[in-house]
């Protein structure tokens, strides 16, 4: 298995497993399909299959009372997305965002203008 293979198939395993322990909504949609989302451009940006990532984000979608529109504004804001990172050798800038958005101020701030709207 390839390197991106098993970095895929450990997020997706992550994400379903913390999505199927939850017994009520999540009280944070936009942030669980910002991260969805980051790891969706991740994977699309490096060939790696996104069908699974692509239902992940599409059950929150779903499951949220926010229209698809806000979603999609969403989408946006994280493909956008370029925080200042201090990154020791090697790491992947692409990825290591997708880690970094449920702590960004300014990206929450952002996320919360959305929701707001």
């Amino acid at each position: 298995m390839s390197k991106f293979k098993v970095i895929g198939v450990f997020l997706l395993f992550t994400l379903s497993f913390s999505c199927s322990s939850m017994p009520e909504k999540s009280k944070e949609p936009l942030m669980d399909f910002a991260s969805a989302n980051c790891f969706f451009w991740y994977f699309k940006d490096n060939n790696i299959p996104t069908n699974d990532i692509s239902k992940i984000a599409g059950g929150i979608v779903e499951m949220s009372s926010y229209s698809a529109n806000k979603f999609q504004q969403v989408a946006l804001l994280v493909k956008n997305y370029s925080p200042q990172l201090n990154a020791k050798h090697k790491v992947d800038i692409q990825l290591a965002k997708c880690f970094l958005l449920k702590d960004d101020a300014s990206f929450i701030k952002e996320l919360k203008t959305i929701g707001e709207s």
